[in-house]
């Protein structure tokens, strides 16, 4: 039954947010109409944007749908539900641009696609802000008051009462718990004894769990309060903290849970990932092309006798060996002479950079001063080996020194551009690059990734680090 009731104010939840993205467009229609540009306002476009505004509703519903499960009940807050808005606006607002060129659509303003998305969030903040400000003044005057009993490990019990009594807003009351020393079985077969006569004889709502997944009590006090329709929550240990962004599936009748480090895993978002990628690599090979035809007719002129392309063995996802494209910048010995030049090597760690390198051709310092000769890794992205953003690829030799820590980068597909890019690129030392790959591959959003791409592009321009 409180299952089928959550599954319910999930979905009216969901509702509450897609009204507010409606009413979003509704008003930035208006505004663009009336107000920016009345002079278009006919009765055909408004007909136009009104028939359109069933393509918004199904747009955010389904984002909305994929980001949010029960994200309004009392155990999330205000700042996490908002993140969530933030993710489900983008995603829809990609969308929508998809839609809106694929069947081109070119009537739609764009001053309404900038403007509506952002009002949409507005809404939707204010609409949650009204929840948790009037529903946390019910519960802390004692209405719907959810009472949880609390059994664990001494110091997760006192940390979670204590973090319980300090939000009064959520609405929470510790009625029982129990406390259990590492090794104390017989205080652990006592307590599950006691939380059946709690369960039995007082009103309780939640079971609140803090012991390893797997141990006996644990077992024995989930059994207990599932057979008497209680809900049960865990509080992680030091290895269900990695489980942050986890999600259980079944595999053939077995039950998986899988363990992401970090959201770039996630299925759904990786997906996402990776259609922007085949899309943004079309865009550019066919917007770039130009620039690629003159750059490889400047090479072929230049030496004449040499191919075009510099073709280079990078390491991928996972340790993935895939042909890294460049257009060729160095005389055809580079790799024998680097020896005669190691002592000129500016970076730390395994990565080899000289400034002014002698092995570099005119024409490729200029490809290298303008990143131009980084444009056939558009390809690259195109067929899957790389990203548009990530940690740049690096070379087997490289990896073979890196020590367990820097494997993390290569979790993730390799990109044409990234915050070291951004950053300063060879101004910036291999430790600190490292730490911007973490940093990258901890914190990834697809609005990290659209803030890199605006940012590359003045990088680029400025010419910033570049050798």
């Amino acid at each position: 039954m409180r299952r089928a009731w959550t599954n319910r104010w999930d979905e009216l939840t969901i509702f509450i947010d897609t009204g507010a993205a409606y009413l979003a467009y509704i008003a930035a229609v208006h505004f663009y109409l009336l107000v920016l540009n009345p002079k278009v306002a006919t009765v055909q476009l408004i007909s136009y944007y009104f028939s359109f505004s069933f393509v918004v509703i199904g747009v955010f519903w389904l984002a909305l749908k994929f980001n949010f499960k029960g994200y309004s009940r009392r155990w999330n807050q205000l700042p996490a539900e908002i993140a969530m808005l933030l993710v489900a606006n983008l995603e829809a607002g990609l969308a929508l641009a998809l839609i809106i060129f694929a069947l081109k659509v070119t009537w739609f303003s764009r001053a309404i696609y900038l403007m509506f998305p952002a009002i949409s969030l507005v809404l939707q903040t204010m609409v949650h802000i009204a929840i948790k400000v009037g529903v946390g003044r019910m519960r802390g005057h004692g209405g719907d008051q959810r009472r949880l009993a609390v059994m664990g490990f001494p110091h997760r019990v006192a940390v979670f009462t204590e973090t319980v009594r300090s939000v009064p807003e959520a609405g929470m009351q510790v009625v029982w718990d129990w406390a259990i020393p590492l090794g104390d079985r017989a205080r652990g077969q006592e307590g599950l004894q006691q939380l059946r006569k709690v369960l039995r004889e007082s009103v309780v709502d939640t079971v609140v769990l803090a012991l390893p997944v797997g141990d006996d009590v644990m077992m024995g006090a989930i059994e207990s309060a599932r057979r008497q329709g209680k809900e049960v929550r865990l509080v992680l240990d030091e290895v269900g903290a990695l489980a942050h962004r986890s999600r259980l599936y079944d595999f053939y009748g077995n039950s998986v849970l899988v363990v992401d480090s970090s959201r770039a895993h996630h299925t759904v978002d990786r997906a996402l990932k990776r259609l922007i990628d085949i899309v943004g690599a079309a865009v550019g090979i066919v917007l770039t092309a130009p620039l690629m035809i003159a750059a490889a007719i400047a090479i072929k002129v230049r030496e004449p006798k040499y191919p075009v392309l510099f073709i280079q063995q990078r390491v991928g996802l996972n340790g993935r060996r895939f042909p890294c494209l460049k257009f060729r910048t160095m005389v055809p010995n580079a790799e024998a002479l680097k020896p005669q030049l190691e002592h000129l090597n500016v970076m730390s760690g395994p990565v080899f950079k000289v400034p002014d390198d002698p092995r570099v051709t005119p024409v490729g310092r200029f490809l290298r001063r303008t990143s131009l000769d980084e444009l056939p890794q558009l390809f690259n992205v195109l067929v899957g080996h790389m990203s548009l953003v990530g940690p740049r690829p690096a070379l087997p030799s490289e990896v073979a020194q890196y020590g367990e820590d820097y494997l993390k980068r290569l979790s993730v597909r390799p990109g044409l551009t990234c915050l070291w890019q951004i950053s300063g690129r060879n101004q910036v030392d291999f430790q600190e690059w490292m730490r911007l790959d973490m940093e990258y591959i901890d914190s990834w959003s697809l609005a990290l990734d659209f803030r890199i791409m605006a940012k590359t592009i003045p990088a680029v321009l400025q010419q910033r680090g570049a050798h």
